[in-house]
């Protein structure tokens, strides 16, 4: 287990810090001993412009019709519709053409509760992305494993990843009838080590997302949307302490990115997650973006990259109250 650094007294500090796990290779080795049903024997590969970790599935010629097949299967299935993010019009927005390319944020309680009551850090994953996008003239539909969730988590039980598997089942099936979903991609590359960076809160969760959506909203950036991830958590189950996901834009810096690395809208807009942890303290946690580059073929000196990184750093510093 990593060590966690401790907060002063006045539950503030200026310490943005990294996480990692020790039970890394138990994730390799539940990761690779995939799914049941005979899957288990099919060995991972990945698609070209597949990132490590996702599963990728052909389905069909029109993006429009496909994004809503998407967000009719996650709330067919038991799940909600967070938001639908379009980074084509985006783009057209700044004046740039890139082909359509559209994320659906949605999920169940039934696929992410399992996750967030091993550990909450699990919610800046949660609820799942599903990217549409464009690829010379055909569809394509990608959406991260379940295998891929509970390693960057360092979640070693089978269980809660299982769980998210066969929510996430439902919805690709749903959205391409009769295609048989394959083996996610290898985990190349993926582990918890230094993923999430975080910092300690000075105040309770809902202020601290309160702050959070507020100063993300003052340009370049502008909140997107923001999730409950306890929601449901009472049935069946203990509660879980709360946590919360907050998802933010900074459209400048996404753009370029997109276009030089389209498989790179699965992992924008930025996103946080706030939680109280065990000993009763706020964190505030994001994805380091230089490691999300990396797993879409970008360098992680790539200006826009570190562009991005800055802005999550500054806005988890003002969330958390270190700086005004």
């Amino acid at each position: 287990m990593s060590v966690l650094v401790r907060a002063p007294q006045t539950r503030r500090s200026d310490t943005i810090r990294t996480w990692g796990a020790t039970v890394m290779l138990a994730v390799v080795a539940a990761a690779c001993g995939n799914v049941g049903n005979g899957e288990a024997a099919l060995a991972p590969r990945a698609a070209p412009g597949q990132p490590s970790g996702t599963i990728m599935l052909t389905v069909g010629t029109d993006v429009a019709t496909t994004t809503q097949r998407v967000q009719d299967a996650i709330t067919s299935s038991g799940g909600s519709v967070l938001t639908v993010i379009d980074h084509a019009a985006e783009a057209r927005k700044a004046g740039i053409t890139i082909p359509a390319s559209t994320l659906v944020i949605g999920g169940s309680p039934a696929g992410q509760l399992p996750l967030l009551r091993v550990d909450q850090r699990a919610g800046v994953d949660l609820p799942q992305r599903y990217l549409v996008r464009e690829t010379e003239g055909w569809v394509s539909l990608t959406v991260n494993s379940a295998d891929y969730v509970a390693a960057v988590s360092g979640i070693a039980a089978a269980a809660p990843r299982d769980a998210l598997r066969d929510a996430t089942l439902p919805v690709l099936t749903g959205t391409a009838p009769g295609s048989a979903v394959p083996v996610g991609s290898p985990l190349i590359g993926v582990t918890p080590f230094d993923y999430l960076v975080t910092v300690y809160g000075s105040a309770d969760v809902p202020t601290t997302v309160e702050r959070l959506r507020r100063n993300a909203d003052r340009a370049p950036t502008r909140s997107i949307a923001v999730a409950d991830l306890t929601a449901g958590s009472a049935d069946p189950g203990p509660p879980i302490r709360p946590t919360s996901a907050v998802f933010v834009s900074n459209p400048g810096a996404e753009i370029p990115l997109l276009t030089a690395a389209p498989s790179i809208g699965l992992d924008l807009p930025m996103r946080f997650i706030v939680w109280l942890d065990a000993e009763q303290l706020t964190q505030i946690g994001y994805p380091d973006v230089r490691r999300l580059a990396v797993r879409h073929g970008i360098s992680a000196n790539d200006p826009n990259v570190e562009r991005l990184a800055a802005d999550s750093d500054r806005l988890a510093r003002l969330a958390a109250g270190i700086i005004e």
